[in-house]
C-alpha cells in the first residue's frame, strides 16, 4: 500500500515537471505576451512539490515550510496583480473562472493544511494531503489545460 502511494506521488511530480516545462515553453513562445497569472503560481509549485515529495521520502518535514514560502509570495503576487486589474486567463473553459477559482481556494487551504502539519512533524497527515494536492492537480489540469 505505502509503495502504491508513493509510485503514485513520483508519478503525479513527474506529470506536473512535464506541465510545467510545457506551461513554460508556451508563456516564453509569445514575446510580449501579458503575464499568464497561473503560470506565476505553476512556477513556484514545481519546486515546492519536489520538495515535500523528498521530505516525506526522506521524514525531513523541515524542508517543507522554507519551500512553501516561494508558493505563497506567488500567490501574493497574482491576487496583487488581479486587484490592479490583472486577469487570470484559462486556457480551456474560461467560462467556468468561478469554479476554477473555487478549486484554486480549496488547494490552497490543503496546501496551508499541509504546512501545518510539515511544522507539526506529523509525516503521515504530510503525505495524505500531498496526494490530494497532486490529485487536484491532475483534476485541474484535465479540466483547463490545452
Amino acid at each position: 500500500m505505502k509503495i502504491k502511494i508513493f509510485i503514485r506521488i513520483i508519478l503525479a511530480a513527474g506529470v506536473l515537471g512535464i506541465v510545467f516545462i510545457e506551461s513554460l515553453a508556451w508563456s516564453q513562445a509569445k514575446p510580449g505576451a501579458e503575464t499568464n497569472l497561473i503560470l506565476e503560481e505553476m512556477a513556484a509549485l514545481d519546486p515546492a512539490f519536489k520538495t515535500i515529495i523528498d521530505a516525506v521520502v526522506l521524514g525531513d518535514m523541515q524542508r517543507i515550510t522554507p519551500a512553501l514560502m516561494g508558493v505563497t509570495e506567488a500567490r501574493e503576487r497574482v491576487e496583487k496583480a488581479v486587484k490592479a486589474g490583472g486577469k487570470i486567463l484559462l486556457p480551456r473553459n474560461q467560462g467556468q473562472l468561478r469554479e476554477f477559482l473555487y478549486l484554486d481556494e480549496q488547494f490552497h487551504i490543503n496546501l496551508e493544511e499541509l504546512g501545518r502539519a510539515a511544522e507539526t512533524g506529523q509525516k503521515k497527515v504530510v503525505k495524505n494531503y500531498a496526494h490530494k494536492l497532486l490529485d487536484a492537480c491532475v483534476v485541474c489540469h484535465e479540466k483547463y489545460r490545452k
